[in-house]
């Protein structure tokens, strides 16, 4: 039995209020059957915060007791601050801003705790600080960019008129470029773009190859990009990654998805503008960008820590008055807000929807649920740190279904069954109506590819610069951003170490070679280690960093114009994919699909009739696995050509983008309210 489904089935079956994130951390922590102070502590303040979250109304000692908690932890801190919000509107203002002054004058080395006083006057719009007050503030912190950030967004919103000499002296300071971009904002708010010194801004502010981004910022201060409304305007949110950066980073296959499904539902002529956000550092990249006339990209310069490992947990608030104001200056309000991950930013997006009545959409899938046991069922043993995150996650998914006015799941059949395991609420709160199962795709259009049609058979030389020699075996292919979860060290040892290097040559593309994140140089560093230690496989195996998308599509089509008589394969190694659009298009282009079983590939990849599932949880199964499918079954050459055409069928059938944006296209027209468009 799933120990945690069964937790999760009798929670929701005895509770309504009361949270999960308790319940799974004491189930968890008891696995060791004794539960250090540190999370005794953590646990209780739970209890108190949400005992004072279940009450009637917010007097004044539990005001008091919820303010002495702030910074003591950041999961504590979060729900902390939601509580007192929730309550705050029945409690004299006055006497809110009172108590919120003192524990300030009283609160010195404890940051967190000055940040979170902070971030909740801004909340309360309580303008409890003076212009010197917060200008001395600001000298005092300025070496913590997180109450730097909400200081400035403290003069702007209080309007606290700081001179024009004052701002230009602070946009000289080594501040982060977001937090420089914060200040020109800020210049612009108080003193009007056309009436500030852009050259020396531009010197100031422009850190290398950000010119374009600075120039870019400055056209939207001046009004670019703003038009009168005609129609829906859909927010999508992203946050992990650019669309010009899949594979680097954080960046995976969700801005592929995002940037051509924006386009395609664009296209609609009930859809005014579908705009997709990011949070970005400063880069040579445009600030905003149309992909189509009615598709705009934006890259949010708001700061984050990004040495945090969870950095929107502490900013959500910050996050969605970042958001808030960047739409106030464009002059826009989306009718539809859609947000994809259960993490803070997401719940920064659901919050600004509701504040300003507007309708939310949320992707759902099982993460980190279904990781949380063993292969035997049992809840896995994690520490504290870890299985905060996690119950982090898991009640920004509950409260996210209730928050909704529609829940999409990715997938179809086995997954819908999925989502209902790990989410018994859709059948005890009877919820199950703003549920909708549905597809993701890809562009199939083969029109974008009529001038490259004479590409050469296995053109990898003049591609990506693989010796032509490389083409003499039939290839192992795997796409997307390296990281642990995405299996590529797991791929490469079930490859260099089992007879798949005798026939196949392997090729992964992906990473930011140039500036690899910590996952990234671990991943690079090993196969070069391996290389170097097993010389026989230097010229089997070719890793590239992460290319455009288009360029993959050729490669991936120059691949297959060379046959042999085992297939080319395309192998997904991650532990799970939630869908996986670099699967599509490697079956779009006709490989031999093999991906993991857990996850929802399983939606459309059917076993041996047009790819196959495997256990992808380690090097040994993927090689047994693999090995087993090519070389000790009864599957003969014709019959993995067949696989192949019906998974190039499955994609044409089932995934083409443009079927796909009017399936979304015509959801959202009805949760709006279009009965036309009921789906």
């Amino acid at each position: 039995m799933n120990q945690f489904v069964k937790l999760r089935k009798t929670f929701f079956k005895n509770n309504s209020a009361y949270d999960f994130t308790p319940v799974l951390i004491k189930n968890v922590m008891s696995v060791e059957n004794q539960l250090k102070i540190i999370e005794e502590n953590f646990l209780s303040r739970f209890d108190n915060i949400n005992e004072i979250n279940k009450g009637n109304e917010l007097d004044e000692s539990k005001l008091k007791e919820l303010l002495s908690y702030l910074g003591e932890n950041p999961y504590t801190d979060r729900f902390t601050i939601d509580t007192i919000l929730k309550e705050y509107s029945a409690y004299p203002k006055e006497k809110i801003e009172s108590l919120i002054g003192k524990e300030l004058e009283n609160t010195d080395n404890n940051k967190d705790k000055i940040y979170h006083l902070l971030d909740l006057n801004l909340e309360i719009n309580s303008d409890i600080l003076s212009l010197d007050s917060t200008v001395g503030m600001i000298e005092k912190y300025k070496d913590d960019f997180d109450i730097i950030t909400l200081l400035f967004e403290s003069l702007k919103q209080f309007n606290l008129k700081a001179s024009k000499e004052y701002l230009y002296n602070q946009i000289k300071i080594d501040y982060p470029t977001t937090i420089k971009i914060q200040i020109l904002a800020l210049l612009d708010h108080f003193y009007s773009i056309d009436n500030l010194d852009l050259t020396l801004i531009r010197d100031e502010i422009r850190v290398k190859g950000s010119l374009i981004f600075v120039n870019d910022y400055i056209k939207f201060l001046k009004g670019k990009h703003q038009r009168e409304k005609n129609g829906v305007v859909i927010l999508q949110s992203m946050f992990y990654g650019d669309f010009e950066d899949s594979g680097k980073g954080n960046n995976g296959g969700l801005a592929i998805l995002l940037k051509i499904l924006g386009s395609e539902v664009s296209f609609d002529e009930r859809i005014d503008r579908v705009i997709t956000i990011t949070i970005s550092d400063v880069s040579e990249k445009p600030f905003m960008v149309n992909y189509q006339d009615n598709h705009l990209f934006v890259r949010l310069p708001a700061y984050l820590n990004r040495a945090v490992r969870d950095p929107f947990l502490k900013r959500e608030l910050f996050t969605k008055r970042y958001i808030k104001n960047y739409l106030e200056k464009l002059d826009t309000q989306p009718d539809l807000f859609h947000v994809r991950y259960l993490d803070n930013a997401s719940v920064a997006v659901a919050k600004l929807s509701k504040e300003l009545n507007k309708k939310l959409v949320l992707t759902l899938a099982p993460d980190p649920h279904r990781n949380m046991i063993d292969e035997e069922g049992v809840l896995k043993k994690f520490s504290f740190d870890e299985i905060q995150i996690l119950a982090n996650k898991i009640a920004i998914g509950d409260n996210l279904i209730f928050e909704s006015d529609k829940v999409l799941g990715i997938g179809a059949g086995k997954v819908n069954k999925e989502l209902h395991l790990y989410f018994p609420q859709f059948t005890h709160y009877n919820i199950k109506d703003k549920v909708k199962m549905i597809a993701e795709g890809i562009k199939t259009d083969e029109d974008m590819f009529k001038d490259k049609e004479d590409v050469d058979v296995c053109n990898l030389s003049e591609l990506i610069g693989i010796h032509p020699s490389f083409c003499d075996k039939p290839i192992i292919l795997n796409v997307g951003r390296l990281a642990k979860i995405k299996g590529q060290v797991n791929l490469f040892k079930a490859w260099s170490n089992s007879k798949l290097n005798k026939n196949y040559n392997l090729l992964i593309i992906g990473g930011d070679l140039e500036n690899p994140n910590k996952d990234e140089k671990e991943i690079i560093d090993f196969f070069n280690q391996e290389i170097k230690d097993r010389p026989e496989l230097k010229d089997k195996f070719y890793h590239k960093g992460a290319l455009h998308n288009d360029k993959i599509k050729l490669i991936e089509k120059s691949i297959k114009k060379k046959t042999f008589d085992f297939p080319h394969i395309y192998l997904a190694s991650s532990i799970k994919e939630e869908f996986g659009i670099a699967i599509l298009e490697a079956m779009s282009r006709g490989f031999l699909i093999i991906a993991p079983i857990k996850g929802g590939v399983k939606s459309y990849i059917r076993n041996r009739e047009n790819g196959f599932l495997i256990d992808t949880s380690s090097s040994k199964t993927i090689a047994r696995a693999t090995e087993k499918i090519l070389y000790n079954s009864d599957i003969s050459t014709k019959e993995f050509r067949e696989i192949q055409k019906l998974g190039k069928g499955t994609i044409e059938k089932e995934f083409s983008i443009d079927k796909i944006a009017k399936t979304f296209t015509d959801t959202y027209l009805s949760v709006l309210g279009d009965k036309e468009n009921e789906v």
